[in-house]
C-alpha cells in the first residue's frame, strides 16, 4: 500500500508540474500577466503548504493539487489562445516541457551519489552511519584540511606535498598520454579515411577486430613486454601506449574524416601540398569537435585509471591519484568523512572539465558519421 501511495504521489507531481510549467510558459509567450499571476500565487501557496506540513493522510498531494489548480486557472483566465499558430506553439511547449522534466529527473537521479558524497564529506563521523541521508547536523569544514594533512602523512616515507605529488604524477601521465593519443590516432585515421594503399580495408577490419579482445587477454603480454624493456616501476607504461592510438579512437576520427568534402583535399593538392601538410593544415582544424570529444574521454579514463598504476607502480613517489586514494583508504579505513573528502577533491576536476567542455563533447559525438 505504501508503494502504491508513493507511485501515485510521484505521478501526480509530474502531471501537476508539467501542467503548471506549460501554463506559465504560454502566459509568458502571450505576455499576459493576468494569466501568469494565478500560477505564481498557486506556486507560493503550494510551497507554504509544504513548509507548514499539514497533517492529514494525503498531505503530499495537497501542494500538488494547488499547483495543478493554479495552472488550470491561469490557462482559463483571459480565454484560451486560438488560431493555428497558437495551437502549434502550445503543442511545442507541451512537448518541450515533458522532455525537460524527464531530463531534469534523470539529471537529479544520476547526480544523487555525487551530491551525497559531497554532503557526507562535511558530516561528523557519528552521523555518517546513524543518519546517512540527512544534511550535516554540524558542517565540518575542517575535514578538508585534515584530509590534506592525512595525505601528507599517509605514506610516511616520502613527502607528498599534501597530495600534490600524486596530482603531478597524474597530470604528467595524462598530458603525455593525451598528446600521444591525439597525434597518433588522428594520423592513422587520416590514412584509413583519405589515402589509398594496398590492404587498407583489410587492415582496418583487423583493427576493428581488436576491439573485441578483453583487456584481461592483453594484460599479461603487455606486462611482459614492459618488463623486458625494464620499464616496470616507472611511469612509462602508463603513457607510452597512447603513442599507438587505439582502435576506438582511430575509428571515431576516421568516421569524422569521412564527413569532410573531397574538394578541400583536391584544392590543397593543386596548391602543391604534401599529404602531411594536408593532414596538418587542412584536416586537423576541421576535426576539432571530434578531437575535443576524444580528448575529454581519454582524459577522464587516464585520470581515473587504477589498474595501470596497480600493475606497474610500486614506489610511493610514482603513485598516481587513483592508486594513492586506495592506499589512503587502506591506511585510514575508519575515517570515512576524510576518505570522502579525498574522493571529492579527486573527482571535482573531472566534473568541472566535463561541465565546461560538454558542448564540444556532444558536438563531436553527434557529428561523427554524418556525411554531406
Amino acid at each position: 500500500m505504501q508503494f502504491i501511495l508513493w507511485i501515485t504521489v510521484v505521478a501526480a507531481v509530474y502531471i501537476a508540474s508539467w501542467y503548471w510549467v506549460v501554463s506559465v510558459a504560454l502566459s509568458w509567450y502571450a505576455r499576459s500577466w493576468t494569466r501568469l499571476l494565478p500560477a505564481l500565487v498557486g506556486a507560493g501557496v503550494g510551497a507554504w503548504i509544504m513548509g507548514a506540513g499539514f497533517a492529514f493522510p494525503l498531505s503530499p498531494l495537497a501542494p500538488v493539487a494547488v499547483l495543478a489548480l493554479s495552472g488550470a486557472l491561469s490557462r482559463r483566465v483571459g480565454g484560451r489562445p486560438g488560431g493555428a499558430v497558437a495551437r502549434k506553439r502550445r503543442k511545442e511547449v507541451e512537448q518541450d516541457v515533458a522532455l525537460h522534466l524527464a531530463l531534469i529527473s534523470g539529471c537529479v537521479l544520476f547526480s544523487l551519489p555525487f551530491v551525497w558524497m559531497i554532503l557526507t564529506s562535511f558530516k561528523p563521523d557519528d552521523q555518517i552511519f546513524s543518519n546517512p541521508t540527512s544534511l550535516p547536523s554540524v558542517w565540518m569544514f575542517s575535514n578538508y584540511p585534515k584530509t590534506l594533512e592525512f595525505l601528507e602523512t599517509s605514506l610516511g616515507r616520502i613527502r607528498t606535498y599534501h597530495g600534490g605529488l600524486f596530482v603531478f604524477n597524474t597530470l604528467y601521465v595524462t598530458a603525455l598520454s593525451l598528446t600521444g593519443v591525439l597525434f597518433s590516432s588522428s594520423m592513422v585515421a587520416y590514412s584509413f579515411a583519405r589515402l589509398r594503399w594496398p590492404g587498407r580495408d583489410a587492415l582496418f577490419m583487423i583493427l576493428l577486430g581488436t576491439m573485441m579482445l578483453p583487456q584481461a587477454v592483453t594484460m599479461i603480454p603487455t606486462f611482459l613486454i614492459f618488463r623486458q624493456l625494464g620499464w616496470i616501476d616507472t611511469l612509462r607504461p602508463l603513457w607510452v601506449g597512447g603513442l599507438f592510438g587505439g582502435a576506438f579512437n582511430i575509428f571515431l576520427l576516421r568516421q569524422f574524416y569521412l564527413t569532410i568534402p573531397n574538394d578541400l583535399e583536391d584544392a590543397a593538392k593543386i596548391d602543391g601540398c604534401s599529404y602531411f601538410t594536408i593532414y596538418w593544415r587542412v584536416m586537423l582544424p576541421l576535426i576539432k569537435p571530434a578531437l575535443a570529444a576524444l580528448a575529454i574521454m581519454h582524459f577522464m579514463a587516464t585520470w581515473n585509471d587504477f589498474m595501470g598504476p596497480l600493475i606497474y607502480i610500486s614506489s610511493p613517489k610514482l603513485m598516481t591519484g587513483s592508486y594513492a586514494l586506495q592506499l589512503f583508504k587502506s591506511a585510514n579505513s575508519g575515517e570515512w568523512a576524510l576518505l570522502l573528502c579525498a574522493a571529492t577533491l579527486w573527482t571535482l576536476p573531472v566534473v568541472l572539465l566535463f561541465f565546461f567542455t560538454q558542448r564540444y563533447f556532444i558536438q563531436g559525438i553527434t557529428l561523427t558519421g554524418i556525411k554531406g
